[in-house]
């Protein structure tokens, strides 16, 4: 089930949860009873620093909702499965979405529905997924910390975090930049990005990916506690 609305919800616990956060998430679908309302739910684990590490954050997480009726929002956070994710944290943020556009798969389907809208001058969201093949595992980790190090040297970035179903071969990234602009000059203007996705391409690191840009719609929760930038520019 593909849908035009998307929510990437991440949760932080004390240090002291961190194992039961990481059972939780383990078995996550014997917890998805029938209060849960039908679209597309994803937990996955986040990777530690920030965000990009090879080596997990067992105290960070990431809920991503597609819910097609406006609905259904209240009716998942209502469920026994949200209540135990969202009970025992200690910082949350919660970004509402609007894909506009995007090309790829995630687990061999679109998952989402696309506008088609001109990006506008507001704040804008991307999301990379990809999954790397066996023999290409190391090219592909060792790009990320030249990718990481820029990343925090271009301006405009207010948020990212790295996250994923399985450890290794599988990586997605989330990105909240101040606008359009910002983020092609990361992504396009011969950066290690560029360069990365043009290594991938030439010599087929991933088996599969997605890349989609979203329109902000609402960014809530303990904003601070997730970045500074991200604070200042929701306040902006």
């Amino acid at each position: 089930m593909s849908t035009d609305r998307v929510t990437f919800s991440f949760f932080r616990y004390p240090l002291g949860y961190s194992p039961a956060a990481f059972l939780f998430m383990g078995f996550r679908r014997l917890f998805i009873g029938p209060d849960v309302p039908a679209g597309d739910i994803r937990l996955m684990g986040c990777g530690g620093g920030d965000g990009f590490s090879i080596l997990p954050d067992p105290r960070t997480y990431c809920l991503l909702s597609g819910l097609p009726d406006p609905a259904d929002d209240q009716r998942l956070r209502q469920s026994r499965f949200y209540r135990r994710i969202a009970g025992p944290s200690e910082a949350q943020l919660h970004i509402e979405l609007r894909p506009i556009s995007g090309h790829g798969t995630w687990a061999g389907r679109e998952p989402f529905e696309y506008s088609g809208e001109r990006a506008t001058d507001g704040p804008v969201a991307v999301l990379t997924h990809a999954r790397v093949r066996r023999n290409r595992v190391r090219s592909f980790w060792s790009a990320v910390p030249a990718i990481r190090r820029h990343l925090h040297q271009v301006p405009g970035c207010w948020f990212h975090i790295g996250f994923g179903e399985t450890p290794l071969r599988t990586l997605a990234t989330f990105t909240l930049w101040q606008d359009t602009e910002q983020m092609r000059a990361f992504a396009y203007h011969k950066s290690p990005h560029h360069r990365t996705l043009r290594a991938a391409r030439q010599q087929d690191w991933l088996s599969e990916s997605i890349f989609v840009r979203f329109r902000v719609v609402n960014v809530t929760g303990d904003l601070s506690a997730w970045s500074p930038h991200l604070a200042a520019g929701a306040a902006a």
